[in-house]
């Protein structure tokens, strides 16, 4: 994944945590560590494009780990 798909996946997102239960933001917390996701992780087959990639926080992308979507 280059950081260029990986800026644009934060932009689309609104620089914002996708999963629902936290919604954190920069806007909310200017020092908020944000990562590109793939919602189908690349162990099970997914892809780094733009349709499976999410935008989480930190915290929420080491929760999540390899799991896959519900």
């Amino acid at each position: 994944m280059t950081a260029r798909l990986r800026g644009w996946i934060k932009d689309r997102d609104r620089h914002t945590c996708q999963n629902p239960l936290c919604g954190l933001s920069v806007a909310m917390e200017p020092n908020l560590l944000l990562e590109v996701d793939h919602i189908l992780p690349v162990s099970k087959g997914g892809l780094s494009e733009p349709e499976n990639l999410q935008t989480l926080c930190w915290r929420c992308n080491r929760t999540k780990g390899a799991k896959m979507p519900a």
